[in-house]
């Protein structure tokens, strides 16, 4: 009788076992991105918006604008704040404060110690500021309320 022939063996690959590998590639590749970040040296050149922000920070360093802010009904409301970002600047030991502010920064009014609602008004603005408008009037009623974000010419 003749000699049989051989088979061949196919050796398939699932369709799960390439996913499951690309799972595990990029999980890893973010743990080691992860690390790569703690390095300063590196982060230079894996962070391209560090970049960019310290590009836009250096030019709106130079970019500052007043703004003057009232207490309309009180002659001083000291258990209220005016918030740049988040952050207290002043509260009002008088009727009226005077804020430096940057572009792009939130300007805020923090009145949750507050008794009472109390009414605040945007009295003067520098020449370069756009916005808050002169004559804005802020209601704050036990809360921290809003403004605007600075915009300057």
């Amino acid at each position: 009788m003749g000699r049989r022939a051989k088979r061949k063996k196919y050796r398939y690959i699932y369709s799960e076992t390439i996913l499951v590998v690309l799972i595990m590639l990029g999980l890893l590749s973010i743990a080691i991105t992860q690390l790569l970040m703690t390095n300063d040296d590196i982060r230079v050149f894996l962070n391209s918006t560090e970049r960019l922000e310290g590009i836009n920070l250096n030019s709106n360093l130079s970019k500052e604008g007043s703004i003057t802010i009232e207490v309309i009904e009180k002659d001083k409301a000291l258990n209220s704040f005016v918030l740049l970002d988040g952050e207290p600047v002043t509260n009002f030991p008088t009727k009226s404060v005077n804020v430096i502010v940057k572009p792009n920064q939130i300007l805020e009014i923090d009145g949750t110690q507050e008794d009472q609602p109390l009414h605040f008004k945007i009295v003067n603005t520098s020449d370069n500021v756009i916005e808050p408008q002169n004559t804005a009037v802020v209601k704050v009623d036990r809360n921290i309320q809003k403004i605007c974000m600075v915009k300057l010419k």
